[in-house]
């Protein structure tokens, strides 16, 4: 019931921002919320921020819409100063800066525009669940998995997301594209987190492949829904060139959250960031920062978002700290490096 009522405020809100540039008074601020897909990490807690400067910060109108973590950091980078914000993963935040991976053809210089408000101490894990009829007998990892050359349906995350940008990466290290698991007979589809579980359920994918929070409510009712459910660990070749090169962190998953992983399996977590750009007004983000960070209790009343830490918020956050959120920290008396 929360997560349906959540969604429906931020469909509103989405459609809301459309209408945002028509006709706004000149004394209010309106800035546009680039946030996630439908049913992924980004949109909940960004309803939950934009509440909070509602009721906290005169002449402010924040409209959340859909985005991505590749497409964010360009778009805000593009915008006004004060009509912008978004989300990314800090391992696309790094590659913005310096121009590398997925920008490296839209950025080659980098991306030196961009300013962090928090990061969110909310580690997103790599996930490979597969139906149980579609993995070969003794098949624990994805490397023998692919060896396979499944003819598999793959539900993916959404292009431009923090998950398919880690899935094309780790896929290209094992030596395998997009176009291989098609020309092996398979299919490959891109969905938001919530479709992509719901192809997996009515046995109309075989692969979810997404980077999720623990638990995920999309993992649970997949995990209540399929019985036998396989989960592929990652190999530690690939693990530790994605750690060491691309700004990861390989761990052993989470277990005891769902009841068809148990036993830990290798994988790969980053966290996320919050940011606008340099020259948004400082007196702007500070309110919104130090309104959030003042009360951090209202974002982790979202099971996904307990973690979330105002100690930790302004520290290794890849974009430097905006001037005015920093302000916040330290008024705040927390750490910002």
């Amino acid at each position: 019931m929360i997560k349906s009522k959540i969604k429906s405020i931020a469909l509103g809100i989405s459609i809301a921002s459309l209408c945002a540039t028509a006709g706004v008074a000149a004394d209010k601020n309106t800035i546009t919320f680039h946030t996630g897909s439908v049913g992924g990490l980004y949109m909940e807690p960004s309803v939950v921020w934009i509440e909070q400067w509602k009721q906290a910060i005169p002449n402010l109108d924040v409209s959340a819409i859909l985005g991505g973590s590749m497409t964010n950091p360009l778009k805000v980078a593009a915008s006004d100063p004060n009509t912008a914000m978004g989300w990314s993963t800090l391992p696309l935040a790094r590659d913005a800066m310096v121009g590398e991976g997925d920008f490296e053809k839209r950025a080659p210089g980098g991306i030196k525009n961009l300013r962090a408000l928090w990061r969110v101490n909310n580690l997103t894990w790599a996930e490979f669940i597969v139906r149980p009829q579609a993995v070969p007998a003794g098949v624990t990892t994805l490397g023998q998995f692919l060896a396979a050359k499944p003819k598999a349906h793959w539900a993916l995350k959404t292009k431009g997301s923090g998950a398919e940008s880690m899935t094309r990466i780790l896929l290209q290290l094992y030596g395998v594209s997009y176009d291989d698991l098609q020309n092996w007979g398979g299919k490959v589809s891109f969905n938001n987190t919530s479709d992509a579980a719901k192809l997996i359920i009515d046995g109309h994918a075989d692969v979810f492949v997404n980077a999720m929070p623990v638990p995920a409510s999309d993992v649970l009712d997949m995990d209540a829904s399929v019985k036998g459910l396989k989960w592929l660990a990652l190999d530690a070749k690939q693990t530790e060139m994605l750690a060491g090169e691309y700004g990861y962190i390989g761990a052993d998953h989470p277990i005891g959250q769902y009841k068809s992983l148990q036993t830990p399996i290798l994988s790969v977590a980053y966290d996320h960031v919050v940011f606008v750009h340099e020259g948004m007004d400082a007196e702007l983000v500070y309110k919104l920062t130090k309104t959030v960070l003042s009360a951090p209790n209202k974002v982790q009343a979202l099971p996904s978002f307990e973690t979330f830490d105002p100690k930790l918020a302004g520290t290794q956050t890849v974009f430097p700290l905006h001037p005015g959120a920093k302000r916040a920290y330290e008024e705040l008396g927390l750490p910002t490096k």
